[in-house]
């Protein structure tokens, strides 16, 4: 399940997207980013305190919005193995 939520990440898809993909829950999806995360396969991204640092600043409506979730995004590398590997 953690390689294909993996590729479905780089693929760019959501969490709502992966969930309905794979038919389970959306907190098993997070989950799994958790885990991903922790493996170092995923990396959190931090939000500032301003607009100018969030990474989501493209997309959001402007500052009457906090986004209060997690942000992460894929690393350049793999462990276990070579570029595009997952091992755990």
């Amino acid at each position: 399940m953690l390689e294909k939520v993996l590729k479905l990440l780089e693929g760019g898809k959501g969490i709502d997207e992966i969930a309905r993909e794979l038919r389970v829950p959306k907190e098993e999806v997070v989950g799994a980013m958790e885990v991903l995360a922790d493996l170092g396969y995923l990396e959190r991204v931090e939000s500032g305190d301003s607009c100018a640092a969030c990474p989501l600043k493209s997309v959001c409506p402007g500052s009457c919005f906090r986004f209060k979730g997690r942000v992460y995004q894929p690393v350049d590398f793999r462990l276990g193995g070579g570029k595009g590997t997952f091992k755990p």
